[in-house]
């Protein structure tokens, strides 16, 4: 299992992958808001599968909301949730 640092890197790696283009998103923190660094919907959805595929859950459609998205800290919170559940 994964603890919170680990995390939190490999959050910020899948969100620099989803939008490489974006310099914004390569140098933002955990409490950046990814859409004013530059995440834009195709990234989103970009990020989504790939969290869905690298912590091995899939994010029910209740939770496929832009706040679960805002931040690095907000796709850790998500993860743990739904990865206890």
């Amino acid at each position: 299992m994964l603890d919170r640092i680990d995390m939190t890197s490999r959050i910020s790696e899948l969100v620099r992958q989803a939008a490489p283009d974006q310099a914004g998103l390569a140098a933002a923190r955990a409490e950046s808001d990814l859409y004013d660094s530059g995440l834009n919907s195709m990234a989103m959805v970009k990020l989504m599968l790939s969290v869905e595929a690298a912590f091995d859950i899939a994010i029910p459609d209740a939770d496929l909301h832009p706040d679960n998205f805002r931040t690095i800290s907000a796709i850790g919170a998500l993860v743990v949730r739904l990865r206890g559940a």
